[in-house]
């Protein structure tokens, strides 16, 4: 198995995409802490579903946005665990009202909510994930394609995704050459997102991807995987676009 042995760590798993990882790394040998905020009974099915297949995870609530709360989780980790090998940054703030917000609607509010889930949330459990780290580890971060690209929509969103991919580069550098640091730019996916948009935004997304149709989460999870495993061990600093093709140098 890929992670055997591995302690892993994956913020936002109660749900989406992280709820994929989670399972992933759990398949693949790995002990997983399913991190939630606000849904424990949606933590507590990950678990579940992970246990009946025979694997090994619990569930531990935290705000990464918290100094505290995020100093208390990994507190947790430390006690439950001694350690850990792999986190994956996939907390993310989902907000339709801000992804959908016209320039002269968006407040300073939005921005510091944003961001301090999706920035400052992957700093601040990445500066603890580090000193845990003792037998060297992964870290895989999460961007968007439209901190790549741009996009008419969704500005704060990108701008925070935008963040955490040069924060990928600089900590690549800073934690080499024992922890490993990359990040995942997502394009289009089958998450609660598509949720927050009507049938012409439907089919405007899915008509500017090659492979016309919105990514799966088992798609995303299954490249966290690669870039945890020992299969990406001479990778570091690089943000890996995985979007059907959407976007294009």
């Amino acid at each position: 198995m890929r992670l055997s042995g591995r302690r892993a760590l994956v913020t936002g798993s109660s749900r989406g995409i992280g709820a994929e990882i989670a399972k992933v790394f759990a398949r693949e040998g790995a002990t997983v802490v399913v991190n939630y905020r606000s849904s424990p009974s949606d933590a507590d099915s990950v678990v579940d579903a992970i246990l009946r297949a025979g694997g090994s995870a619990f569930a531990v609530k935290a705000d990464v946005s918290r100094p505290e709360e995020v100093t208390n989780l990994f507190s947790r980790v430390k006690k439950e665990l001694g350690g850990l090998d792999v986190l994956v940054n996939n907390a993310g703030l989902a907000d339709p009202e801000v992804w959908n917000a016209k320039l002269k609607d968006i407040t300073l509010e939005m921005w510091q909510r944003v961001f301090a889930v999706d920035t400052f949330g992957t700093f601040l459990c990445s500066q603890k994930a580090a000193s845990m780290m003792n037998r060297g580890g992964s870290i895989v971060n999460v961007s968007s394609t439209p901190a790549l690209s741009g996009d008419t929509e969704g500005l704060v969103y990108a701008c925070s995704k935008g963040a955490v991919l040069t924060m990928t580069r600089m900590l690549a550098r800073i934690l080499a050459p024992s922890i490993r640091v990359n990040c995942m730019i997502l394009g289009s996916f089958e998450t609660t997102w598509t949720e927050w948009l009507d049938r012409r935004q439907l089919d405007s997304y899915r008509s500017s991807i090659p492979l016309r149709r919105f990514g799966r989460p088992e798609e995303a999870a299954s490249l966290a995987l690669f870039l945890a495993s020992e299969e990406s061990s001479f990778i570091t600093g690089q943000g890996i676009v995985i979007d059907g093709g959407e976007v294009s140098d």
